[in-house]
């Protein structure tokens, strides 16, 4: 049974009411769910990372600052796109704003056209994000129902190495060795060697991006 997918939530984070209202109707009539939140605490205890969306969020709020909202969102491994959006606009906070991962970073009174399209951009980026996230599970997922012994020789598999060297480097006959790539290939849900070098590759590449991602804190 395939599990269903949420639509994704524009979440918007403001301590101002009539901002919040006047963001909910407007956002609202683009065709995008809403969800509004006062504070970011309260946001940060409402949010789960499986949810897709995208963050608006005012940088200038007591408590916490839209820049602590997302950088704690980061810390806590829930990544989402974000638009900040301020009326005191600066280059410090911008730049700050940017290194976060930031979509961009708008200054009020800003085109709602303007909005609309980051909006959609956000949304888009979100969706990639977290196509990645799926394939990289379903592969690991595979990948970690090998053996010690059998992940070893895939590494083999991969340099290019023959069923004759791989045999004299583990120790095992060639038959031994042809025998542990069938496994290999039943266990990954692959027919020939290119689909199992795609598969492996495709792991090893999901693997190093998602990585390079959580040590810098920026996507896309």
């Amino acid at each position: 049974m395939t599990k269903s997918v949420p639509a994704p939530t524009v979440f918007v984070v403001d301590d101002d009411p009539e901002m919040r209202k006047s963001l909910q109707l407007l956002i609202s009539a683009m065709g995008h769910a809403v969800d509004t939140f006062c504070s970011g605490p309260q946001f940060r205890n409402f949010y789960k990372g499986d949810m897709p969306g995208c963050l608006v969020s005012d940088i200038q709020m007591p408590r916490e600052t839209g820049l602590e909202l997302y950088e704690e969102l980061l810390n806590t491994g829930r990544r989402l796109p974000v638009i900040f959006i301020t009326a005191h606009a600066d280059v410090t906070t911008a730049v700050a704003a940017m290194k976060t991962g930031a979509i961009e970073f708008l200054e009020k009174p800003f085109e709602h056209a303007m909005l609309a399209a980051l909006l959609g951009k956000a949304l888009e980026l979100d969706a990639q994000w977290r196509n990645k996230q799926a394939q990289l599970a379903e592969v690991e997922g595979k990948i970690a129902s090998l053996t010690k012994r059998e992940r070893e020789t895939l590494q083999l598999i991969l340099e290019g190495l023959s069923n004759k060297v791989m045999a004299k480097h583990q120790g095992v006959t060639e038959r031994a060795i042809e025998m542990r790539r069938a496994r290999i290939m039943q266990k990954l849900g692959v027919r020939s060697v290119p689909e199992l070098l795609n598969v492996a590759v495709t792991h090893r590449v999901l693997s190093e991006v998602n990585q390079l991602h959580s040590e810098r804190n920026l996507f896309g």
